[in-house]
């Protein structure tokens, strides 16, 4: 096999952050800032992707809506959308979209993060996490 090289050794490795909102089974609510938290890294986080799932779908009622925050400003263009019946963000029929306009997509070092929930339907839905991907810059 052959050794990697310069490009190979300058390609920034994956990373994902995990943050839970809430508990496994209480039923999830809307409102601002359900979650704050703080970049862990030492150095500003690139974000590449974003997905959500939660424990318990929720069947009826409007989408449930998540927005996720860096200092008061959304760093997502179209918010993430779990599917009535689903779990996941993955097969929303509506796919979210990281802002990355500017440093929009850029979540700084230590930087403070809030996830609000926007939009819930029948008030069934419990377990929400959130996973944020990207790569240190």
């Amino acid at each position: 096999m052959p050794e990697p090289g310069p490009a190979a050794a300058t390609k920034a490795l994956a990373e994902c952050i995990p943050i839970a909102v809430g508990d496994e089974t209480t039923a999830l609510t809307t409102g601002a800032a359900k979650v704050t938290f703080r970049n862990p890294y030492n150095q500003s986080f690139t974000l590449t992707g974003v997905k959500a799932s939660l424990t318990t779908a929720q069947s009826s009622g409007s989408i449930f809506t998540v927005d996720l925050n860096e200092g008061g400003v959304s760093l997502l263009a179209t918010k993430l959308t779990i599917d009535n019946g689903e779990k996941t963000s993955v097969t929303a029929a509506t796919p979210p979209v990281i802002d990355g306009t500017g440093l929009v997509n850029v979540i700084a070092a230590d930087g403070e993060c809030t996830i609000d929930i926007d939009q819930v339907g029948d008030g069934t839905a419990a377990g929400l996490k959130v996973y944020l991907i990207g790569y240190l810059t």
